[in-house]
């Protein structure tokens, strides 16, 4: 073998462990990576966890390991949806379904927060939901990495490792949202309720109504015109039932315009407080709300238009800072402006107050 052939040997050898090393190198930094997020991510839900403990505490006559079982018990809970194989009438079945788990979970919080009142029951049941939220994000990533460990899948660790930066965003704002609920602060997603509030104080609202549980809905004149501002009632922790506030309004008036408001996500690159306009419900969640709001305003041919108010989603779980603050009561004024040039005088209109309304009367 001459020495032309023994190089050639020699350097493909030399490639195919360089590129083995490489590839091993590259699975152990992104190992590395994952082992360094899932420990902040179990460190972020532990200490959550403890914070739900000491909140429940300070309400329960019960013993602290009576309080930690129940409360271990609680953010486990899971929600099975319902068969989705024939589609009719799935909007009424997943609703039923939130509406059993929001009811047991909220008396269960109760029976464990005896010393509590409702505005402190329905702070806890909220809190709950972001330790549960915390608690299934850190068990879903660390059953990836598990898995992808186990089967020694490049792909599935790559994949992983890719998707860390997104789900530690998601973490930020389930921490932020725990500080919030704890103490009873609005967050950003309180903006919504907030610019409800605050128009009715403004236009000095003449009649508050409780139509359903946990909303309320104030009457106002504007130049002429009825206005209904619904909102969920604060300033416990809650989103309400304003697509049954709704139904109750229509019900009674007939309304010319529905403008919703609520806390939208950014882009990057988009400034905290940006105001939007769109047509449609401003609205999240899983739709249930929503759903039955764009059916009521089909039926009866109400224009739908929607103010958004863009944040971060860490911005909108947190504590509202001064910049969504202040691009809420920039919103005030942009919805009496719709209000002016979009209802005529001698008819009716309807703000729902779109988000959850902790900390606002």
């Amino acid at each position: 073998m001459d020495g032309t052939t023994y190089d050639l040997i020699v350097t493909m050898i030399v490639l195919m462990l360089f590129a083995y090393l490489s590839r091993e190198l590259e699975v152990m930094r992104a190992i590395s990576e994952i082992e360094g997020y899932l420990a902040l991510f179990k460190q972020s839900r532990d200490t959550a966890f403890q914070a739900l403990l000491r909140s429940l505490g300070r309400f329960s006559s019960l013993d602290r390991k009576m309080v930690e079982e129940k409360a271990s018990q609680l953010i486990e809970i899971a929600v099975i949806f319902p068969v989705n194989l024939d589609p009719y009438g799935i909007v009424e079945k997943i609703r039923h379904v939130l509406r059993v788990e929001e009811k047991e979970v909220e008396e269960e919080v109760s029976s464990i927060a005896s010393r509590g009142n409702r505005v402190d029951v329905q702070n806890l049941t909220n809190l709950v939901e972001a330790v549960r939220a915390l608690n299934y994000l850190y068990k879903l990533v660390n059953h990836y990495y598990l898995i992808a460990r186990k089967f020694k899948s490049l792909w599935l660790i790559l994949q992983l490792n890719a998707l860390l930066p997104f789900l530690s965003e998601e973490f930020k704002a389930l921490e932020g949202a725990v500080k919030a609920f704890k103490n009873g602060l609005p967050i950003g997603d309180s903006a919504g309720p907030y610019v409800a509030a605050k128009l009715a104080r403004i236009l000095g609202a003449k009649r508050r109504y409780e139509p359903v549980p946990d909303t309320e809905v104030f009457y106002a004149e504007m130049g002429g015109r009825r206005i209904y501002l619904a909102k969920a009632k604060g300033p416990g922790g809650t989103v309400g039932r304003l697509d049954e506030a709704l139904e109750w309004i229509t019900g009674r008036d007939d309304v010319s315009l529905i403008v919703s408001v609520d806390a939208a996500l950014k882009l990057e690159g988009e400034e905290t407080g940006l105001i939007s306009h769109g047509f449609g419900v401003a609205m999240g969640g899983v739709g249930v709300e929503r759903f039955r709001i764009e059916e009521i305003a089909t039926k009866k041919k109400i224009p739908l238009y929607a103010v958004l108010i863009k944040m971060s989603e860490w911005e909108a779980s947190s504590i509202m800072g001064e910049k969504v603050y202040k691009a809420a009561d920039k919103a005030v004024e942009v919805v009496k402006q719709v209000l002016e040039h979009k209802v005529k005088p001698g008819t009716a209109a309807v703000v729902l107050g779109v988000g959850n309304t902790i900390g606002v009367p």
